[in-house]
């Protein structure tokens, strides 16, 4: 976008795998620091639901040329049980297209 003055946006969304936990990815990948330059948007969500309505922003932020970065927290994503194999953490996938989970959107659980 930089290179054209604006006249072609080149958005994209840019997936850093391996975040937490050292699960798989963890620290050797991530090296326990993200850098952000200006005009990049970074993301991190905490379970699927969100992960699902999140990316569904992200997308329609790349189409718009945003470079978007979705860092992915490993051991969130693969969390089922909050305590003893309860599945409190478990959700039903929103399958509403329109529903979208906006940047400064902020969610408490």
């Amino acid at each position: 976008n930089w290179l054209s003055n604006n006249k072609q946006p080149n958005g994209m969304i840019i997936r850093l795998q391996g975040f937490d936990k050292g699960v798989f990815g963890g620290n050797f990948h991530t090296h326990n620091m993200l850098s952000n330059p200006p005009g990049l948007d970074t993301v991190c969500y905490s379970n699927g639901a969100d992960y699902a309505r999140g990316f569904r922003y992200c997308v329609k932020q790349a189409l718009a040329g945003r470079v978007v970065m979705l860092v992915d927290s490993t051991h969130l994503l693969n969390l089922r049980h909050v305590e003893d194999r309860d599945n409190k953490w478990m959700t039903p996938y929103p399958s509403d297209t329109s529903d979208v989970l906006p940047f400064d959107a902020i969610r408490y659980y």
